[in-house]
């Protein structure tokens, strides 16, 4: 599957879980919201058509000024498709995210 097509599955399965998605330097990026990062890291590593299995990276950036103020990327690897993907995703600096149950 192309990152394009991907895009588009994307977009139509997690239409109200997702905020916005791009695709650029052949990577697609995932904006998510902070409730929702669960669902949408479960479809992503369990549909047959994405199979994202291994995050390769986590990165996040401080803004202090801004509301929430801290922006966290995880980057996955699918190797079925040798595709890379980039979710995005912003939380305060006293929040706590668990994702231990995903066994990413």
């Amino acid at each position: 599957m192309n990152l394009t097509d991907l895009n588009k599955l994307i977009n139509s399965e997690l239409t109200t879980k997702i905020k916005n998605t791009n695709i650029e330097n052949n990577e697609l990026s995932i904006d998510v919201k902070v409730e929702n990062l669960y669902q949408v890291i479960l479809f992503l590593k369990t549909d047959e058509k994405c199979k994202f299995k291994q995050l390769i990276d986590i990165a996040a950036a401080d803004y202090p000024d801004e509301e929430y103020r801290f922006e966290i990327c995880y980057l996955f690897l699918s190797h079925e498709s040798n595709s890379r993907l980039i979710l995005d995703f912003w939380i305060n600096e006293n929040e706590i995210i668990n994702l231990s149950l995903i066994h990413i």
